[in-house]
């Protein structure tokens, strides 16, 4: 239920920066999009390199994961070590993208729609890598069964879903966002 909640907050945004970009949505789009004077960034420069980043970690937390159906703590530990360090290089990405961003929250609504959506994503990697970092301490002093972890799996399911929001999040953001909506339309 907390997932879908969230669902739902990602759908706002989303929705908020398709009406705002897509012409026939509303006629706050009649102006060219990106919106003259903004330059978005690169989408296959660091935005693609944090999607492979947090795509590695997903698949770093399903092997700390199975780890532990096997009851391998230990090596539970040492894959779950090498997903928070994913989200914190992802997060250090992120915090450098924006502050060598060619426009600032107040430059319209590319930047508030960019940054709303971005930043609350970064706040769910934030919260993820910390769910996970618990999850590291916790499988490091064996305390997860193979058949007891429901704390790693609310965390593993919550991390699964930060990959998936960031994937809708390139495509729309990043590389429609750059202006491909228009060959599109």
């Amino acid at each position: 239920l907390f997932i879908a909640s969230e669902v739902m907050f990602f759908f706002a945004f989303f929705w908020a920066f398709f009406h705002a970009s897509v012409p026939f949505l509303s006629n706050v789009a009649t102006v060219p999009w990106p919106p003259e004077g903004i330059t978005p960034f690169n989408p296959w420069n660091i935005p693609f390199l944090n999607t492979l980043i947090l795509l590695t970690s997903g698949a770093t937390v399903t092997v700390a994961h199975h780890a532990i159906r096997h009851g391998d703590n230990a090596m539970c530990a040492r894959w779950l070590a090498y997903t928070v360090v994913l989200g914190l290089i992802f997060s250090g990405f992120q915090a450098y993208e924006y502050h060598h961003a060619a426009f600032g929250l107040k430059d319209g609504i590319y930047p508030s729609a960019f940054y709303l959506a971005t930043g609350f994503h970064g706040f769910h990697v934030i919260v993820g890598t910390t769910f996970l970092l618990v999850c590291y301490f916790r499988a490091a002093k064996g305390h997860f069964l193979a058949e007891k972890h429901i704390g790693f799996e609310a965390a593993a399911w919550y991390w699964h879903f930060v990959d998936v929001v960031w994937l809708f999040l390139f495509v729309s953001i990043y590389w429609w966002g750059k202006g491909n909506a228009t060959n599109l339309i």
